[in-house]
């Protein structure tokens, strides 16, 4: 879909008004309606407008210098079946040399009579072509809706032929109260002889979320029953599938658990109903999560709660409730909440996550992270819509050790997710909005964990304004950040789309949950989709190439936020930070240009501001005091050139 034509609406906002309102607040929408066959991804709706902060220059992203390629995947009969984004259709496999994505398709193109038929689409040259072929046709009474696809590969094997590829996903019958009581489950010989299929009873879950394969020759996936009306999660289900070497298929099992959660005053249960779940390589260690608030350890806001299993899935126990307040890694990029009694930051984290399993076997959730905005009871479901003055919510790795939590700050997005109802996507309870969609995977051997997400440029000023004032990601790019768990170093956040023919046109993408890997380089599969007018309209699937990393991108100073320009300018944390005195900020310049530095404190009032004119490449540091300072949050802004770079820090 192009932008022009999809975006018409937008021409009638004429302002980039943004300062008046920036940090109102949001209520969470925890609940997804399977009712729905659409199955609207959950969207955030202003319902307060409290103001806090004030408004700063939005960041700018870093701009790739790689080329970005375009290869066409192939295409679906319309956009349903790309909504969740938990959902797992594109892999690697390294050993084989393939690329696969899973997913609905599209009778015109592929031969089939049903936009439920699930096609196997595969690369076997880095994703210049592709072959698509029939892997589980659409029966009768039934309507396939959200698959996955994992690769299964015996043990030894280095032909592609010869390996197989697995899809599972909820299928409804269009009759039932609850339509959702059925799971396709299929499997095909990647050369297109073996082909199994079958239909697995629900009764109402959606298993949808999280599939991967394992060395072990399983493959898990999740899925929940809920109720709409007042939202209530019933059952949480973990799935598990065991290959059957005599049938060349998978014998699938369901583990059930039942938790309780906080009831908030509205009925709603406090828990995200979109599980998701991640394992380690060789099958043993596994968690499954979701973002909500525990009964008996209520920490006020949502925050994760996690299951994990240490013996491939015959026992799992709930992990101590962490908070996730206490790491200080996160709240220095948190506003405080607004009761005057609880001056302090607390996390709130969205439903709007992905995760992945290193090679220790610890848990990487990639999640953004917005500031609870009050310790009310009547306002503990509510957030600020930024984070802090910056204009910016943070993304972080968050990650289990051998004593609890630790996370680290990937990169921050600038803008608010997009509402149906303002996405020119369709139109009344046909429309359909989207998030930044966060993805997470790793490389074969577990020592790298990327993540990917989308944000829009905000250079593009009222063009991207909702009818609130909120910049959305109405033009999404791809965003990209490494970190190596071995070395702790980390990447920049890169833009990889800015600047390129994908650029502003991301919709609905999907990273693949293993990252290739050669000599040095790591390249992350991404899929997106190239939208008609409406939802009903066909989607054409198209695969990026470039989006990499070289190992020399991976530096040893802690990189801020993701509006750092690879080829501009990066700035140091401050040192100490907190501090009383006197505090270092390095400043690393590619090229001469004239630098700036501006402080302000936490209600947007300048403070301090000096200029040192222009400055040589390399690397200068500059001393800032705390004398005209008094104890608190500030934020401080680095510019140079057209370029600049803003951050937290705290006076004690």
């Amino acid at each position: 879909m192009k932008k022009g034509l999809l975006f018409a609406l937008s021409l009638g906002i004429t302002s980039w008004a943004i300062g008046q309102s920036v940090n109102s607040v949001h209520k969470v929408n925890t609940n997804q309606s399977g009712e729905q066959f659409a199955d609207k991804e959950v969207a955030y709706v202003p319902t307060k407008n409290n103001t806090n902060l004030a408004a700063k220059p939005i960041f700018k992203k870093s701009a790739s210098s790689k080329s970005i390629s375009i290869a066409q995947l192939s295409s679906s009969a319309n956009v349903y079946g790309y909504l969740v984004e938990q959902c797992s259709p594109l892999t690697v496999n390294e050993d084989i040399g393939v690329i696969h994505f899973t997913h609905r398709g599209d009778p015109a193109v592929s031969g089939g009579t049903s936009s439920g038929d699930i096609i196997s689409s595969q690369s076997r040259d880095g994703g210049d072509t592709w072959t698509s072929n029939m892997a589980f046709p659409n029966a009768t009474g039934y309507n396939n809706r959200y698959p996955g696809g994992v690769l299964y590969n015996p043990t030894g094997n280095t032909v592609a032929d010869s390996a197989f590829i697995v899809v599972f996903g909820p299928s409804h019958d269009g009759v039932s109260s609850n339509v959702w009581q059925h799971a396709f489950l299929g499997s095909m010989q990647l050369n297109n002889t073996i082909i199994s299929h079958d239909y697995l009873p629900t009764y109402g879950a959606l298993p949808r979320m999280g599939l991967q394969s394992t060395s072990d020759g399983k493959f898990h996936v999740m899925g929940t029953n809920y109720t709409a009306t007042p939202y209530s999660l019933d059952t949480i289900k973990v799935y598990e599938g065991v290959w059957n070497v005599n049938k060349k298929n998978v014998d699938w099992t369901v583990t059930k658990f039942q938790e309780n959660f906080v009831v908030d005053g509205d009925g709603d249960m406090g828990i995200y109903s979109a599980f998701n779940t991640a394992w380690s390589a060789d099958g043993m260690t596994g968690y499954f999560w979701s973002v909500g608030r525990d009964v008996t350890n209520d920490l006020r806001s949502y925050q994760p709660i996690v299951w994990k299993t240490t013996d491939a899935g015959a026992n799992w126990a709930k992990m101590p409730i962490f908070d996730f307040g206490s790491l200080t890694t996160i709240t220095d990029y948190l506003q405080p909440m607004k009761t005057p009694s609880a001056n302090y930051a607390r996390p709130s984290f969205g439903g709007s996550n992905d995760g992945t399993v290193d090679a220790n076997g610890n848990l990487h959730i990639i999640a953004r992270v917005a500031a609870a905005s009050s310790d009310h009871n009547d306002s503990l479901g509510y957030s600020f819509y930024f984070a802090n003055a910056s204009l910016s919510n943070p993304i972080f790795d968050i990650f289990t050790t051998a004593t609890g939590w630790d996370a680290v700050h990937l990169g921050d997005v600038t803008t608010v997710a997009v509402d149906a109802a303002n996405s020119g996507y369709g139109s009344g309870t046909d429309a359909i909005g989207w998030d930044l969609r966060l993805q997470a995977g790793r490389t074969a051997d577990g020592t790298k964990v990327f993540a990917t997400w989308t944000d829009t440029d905000t250079a593009l000023g009222s063009a991207i304004l909702d009818p609130s004032g909120y910049p959305q990601d109405l033009f999404p790019d791809i965003v990209a950040v490494g970190y190596d768990v071995v070395t702790g170093k980390q990447t920049q956040a890169v833009n990889f789309t800015k600047g390129t023919g994908p650029e502003g046109d991301c919709f609905f993408h999907y990273m693949s949950d293993i990252v290739l890997s050669d000599n040095g380089t790591y390249t992350i599969p991404v899929a997106e989709l190239d939208l008609g007018t409406t939802p009903l309209d066909v989607v054409t699937i198209q695969y990026l190439k470039g989006i990499s990393f070289v190992e020399a991108d991976f530096t040893t100073s802690t990189i801020g936020v993701s509006e750092i320009n690879k080829n501009n300018i990066s700035v140091s944390q401050n040192r100490p930070n907190p501090f009383n005195g006197t505090s270092q900020i390095d400043v690393n310049l590619n090229k001469s240009a004239n630098v700036s530095i501006e402080i302000i404190n936490i209600t947007g009032q300048k403070v301090y501001t000096e200029n040192y004119g222009t400055l040589s490449t390399g690397t200068h540091t500059v001393t800032i005091s705390s004398n005209n300072l008094t104890s608190g949050i500030y934020f401080y802004t680095v510019q140079a050139g057209n370029t600049s770079v803003t951050k937290k820090m705290i006076v004690e």
